[in-house]
């Protein structure tokens, strides 16, 4: 008898474990417009979105996009903000999971070689530079001329002092300019970061860490306070300890009685690392739940983890078949490639990956190199691959489900057919749902609405459905391009917009109030 759980931690692999990116290395150094050129290049061929974002019917809003975002590149001449005009792209695709990201330039302060490197590097070279005129800045913060979120800011450790000054064009509204670095690779007169307004006391910003890498992100200005960044001489009000009923609401894992009849379920987290502390507590509060007809479940603000902490929720929603959409493969040459040198560096550690994980692969492989260009291929192909049963534990109860493929091997069919009786309680159930629910939270939505005792209430979810299986790419300019390379064609209509709640919440209503009432209702 095949257990489910070795498949499911063979899946779970593709998409965590550690991986060696390919390097696309070239002569001269990388302009930002050679480095559109291979993203775009790069995601038309790659892509498991790609064909579902791009088609007859809009290839030509698609070519005028490109058009555009090439013009806006063109028309930057501060290479250092290429990052921003790459994630603009990807977000055409509308894919979560797919993102690029700016890793800076990684150097030891403590190595002069190093350091010598890095000065030489355009990264030093080009980072924008102010000719700083103190006694005119202070001058100009202490008039009537200067704005009220101008002035002098530090950062919270105290690492740097930049002036915050107007100063505009396309790009930008103000700009930080480094006063005093409290680390080498940082100089005065040095823009640390840019601010373009988009409301009153918001703005987007533009943030150069550390090491260089940009990265974009609102930030509100509260008269003390710009982002995480403290005005010089501001008074900030520091937050008392935290008290032991705000304690228990950050708590991980909690159950607790409202009633005697109805029980209190909240679950902040589905990562893999804490799948004992959520096994510990449905054994502690096995006879509890037991005993509930009616049930909170609450899981907003769950970013998702591991699907192997669902498991306790499949006796307690079961009520019919369940029907779970299994992924497709987007087979291309690149792809392939990929996915043969993840092969070749788990072989080598097979005590680690175990030999399902290297045997599930082996035949992926097979599967990416018989196929066409740009075909998608099934992942699982017969129920030997998937696992003849499932094994779920509801406390110290333990339960097996049995697995069947549909014709199309597109869809794992879950049915119980024991004699042992699955849990009557709870009878009713409704399970809270915001856009901070993802991934693996979604999965939990997704069993919920093939359950008869379930009713979801909130929010739509997150919208990380559609596409997976990301693996490390390295472009030309030295960003980390981090791509899909799987999809769920149905589930893929939830990506970026989520799934929808079965009642929607209206605005300022009471949540748990609600939950109540929809528990006590026919």
């Amino acid at each position: 008898m095949k257990k489910y759980f070795l498949l499911l931690s063979s899946i779970l692999a593709l998409n965590s474990l550690p991986f060696s990116a390919p390097v696309f290395s070239q002569k001269a150094p990388c302009t930002c417009p050679d480095e559109f050129e291979f993203l775009k290049s790069y995601i038309e061929k790659n892509h498991a979105a790609f064909g579902d974002n791009v088609n007859i019917s809009n290839q030509k809003e698609y070519d005028e996009f490109v058009e555009s975002v090439s013009k806006e590149i063109q028309g930057d001449p501060v290479e250092d903000h290429c990052i921003i005009y790459l994630k603009k792209y990807l977000a055409y695709f509308k894919d979560n999971h797919t993102q690029i990201h700016d890793m800076g330039y990684q150097v030891d302060e403590n190595n002069e070689e190093a350091l010598k490197q890095f000065f030489a590097s355009t990264r030093f070279q080009h980072r924008e530079r102010i000719e700083l005129d103190l006694p005119a800045i202070e001058a100009y913060l202490n008039s009537e001329n200067a704005a009220p979120m101008e002035g002098i800011y530090e950062t919270q450790d105290g690492t740097y002092t930049v002036a915050v000054l107007k100063d505009q064009n396309d790009f930008r509204d103000f700009y930080g300019i480094i006063l005093d670095s409290k680390t080498k690779i940082w100089e005065p007169g040095q823009v640390k970061f840019e601010l373009k307004a988009l409301g009153e006391n918001r703005f987007q910003g533009y943030f150069y860490y550390k090491f260089y890498g940009l990265n974009d992100e609102e930030v509100r200005f509260d008269g003390n306070q710009l982002g995480t960044w403290i005005k010089k001489e501001a008074i900030i009000e520091e937050h008392p300890p935290f008290d032991s009923e705000f304690s228990q609401e950050q708590k991980l894992f909690e159950f607790k009685l409202l009633y005697d009849d109805l029980g209190y379920l909240s679950i902040k987290t589905f990562e893999g690392y804490f799948k004992s502390q959520l096994d510990s507590l449905f054994l502690a509060h096995e006879q509890e739940l037991g005993s509930v007809s009616k049930l909170i479940i609450d899981v907003r603000g769950n970013g998702g983890g591991s699907d192997a902490l669902l498991a306790p929720f499949i006796p307690m929603f079961y009520t019919d078949t369940l029907r779970t959409e299994l992924p497709q493969l987007y087979a291309t040459k690149d792809n392939l490639k990929t996915y043969a040198e993840f092969f070749e560096q788990i072989k080598s550690d097979s005590a680690r990956y175990g030999k399902a994980t290297i045997d599930h692969l082996r035949k992926l492989i097979k599967k990416m190199e018989a196929g066409e260009e740009g075909e998608y291929v099934n992942m699982f192909d017969s129920i030997e691959e998937l696992g003849e049963t499932m094994e779920t534990d509801f406390g110290s109860q333990q339960f097996v489900l049995t697995n069947s493929m549909s014709e199309d091997n597109r869809y794992r069919l879950t049915y119980y057919n024991q004699e042992k009786p699955l849990p009557l309680n709870p009878e009713k159930i409704v399970l809270l749902m915001d856009r901070g629910c993802a991934s693996t939270c979604e999965n939990l939505i997704l069993l919920a609405n093939q359950s008869k005792k379930v009713i979801t209430y909130g929010e739509n979810s997150g919208g990380y459905k559609g596409y997976g299986n990301v693996f490390p790419i390295m472009t030309p300019m030295g960003y980390q391009l981090s791509m899909s390379t799987t999809r769920y064609e149905k589930e893929s209509q939830y990506e970026f917009v989520g799934i929808p709640p079965m009642v929607s919440a209206e605005a300022n209503e009471e949540w748990i109030a609600r939950a109540i009432e929809l528990l006590e209702s026919k």
